[in-house]
């Protein structure tokens, strides 16, 4: 089943949904047809399948990446932050992909279950970040001024976006620039003295 999620997210990355076939699906992966439609009743169903592999997927493995938790909530969000970076980079090429379940979200046939289950994925990575976050409150890391919430989603949206402009801009290095940003954010909201040098070197 591995083989056809992943031959079918291919094809939907290079075609799109309505333009892929499973016809096209069962021979990037090396089967047939019939034996796409015993695991998955429609393309639809392995669409949203797809989906569930390559987005929920991609939030598990950059959990598991965290274990075992670093003490310093700061280190944790570094740790967190490389992860999601790495692991957007290394499915770039399936960037297509994202934006067909961007769209496919305002459309009638997926809407309920893919925003749904966006607001799921989304939230779990807010939940993620905000957590630490106010563990690093708490433990007198992080300013107590921060609002753990809206940094954690800031944080989420601008990998979103990084990886957009890597996409239409080959040259662009989202991995470089993502550290960078979080390098930044991390020393803003740092519980150190700003006149202190070591607050000002980037991790």
């Amino acid at each position: 089943m591995r083989a056809i999620i992943e031959a079918a997210a291919t094809v939907f990355a290079e075609h799109g949904f309505r333009a892929a076939r499973v016809a096209d699906i069962a021979v990037r992966a090396g089967i047939g047809k019939g034996t796409v439609y015993e695991y998955f009743r429609s393309k639809e169903e392995l669409f949203l399948a797809v989906f569930d592999s390559f987005a929920v997927g991609t939030l598990e493995e950059t959990l598991a990446r965290l274990e075992p938790r670093p003490a310093s909530s700061i280190a944790v969000l570094e740790r967190f932050a490389d992860a999601t970076l790495g692991a957007c980079q290394k499915v770039l090429y399936l960037y297509p992909l994202t934006m067909e379940f961007w769209s496919a979200a305002a459309t009638p046939e997926f809407k309920d279950s893919l925003m749904g289950e966006f607001r799921k994925l989304y939230a779990g990575y807010r939940e993620v970040l905000a957590g630490v976050i106010r563990d690093g409150m708490a433990a007198g890391e992080i300013r107590p001024d921060v609002d753990a919430h809206h940094v954690a989603a800031a944080l989420v949206g601008t990998i979103d976006a990084l990886f957009l402009q890597a996409w239409f801009d080959p040259g662009f290095d989202a991995e470089a620039a993502g550290r960078h940003f979080v390098a930044v954010v991390l020393r803003g909201i740092a519980a150190t003295d700003a006149s202190d040098p070591a607050s000002t070197t980037e991790r």
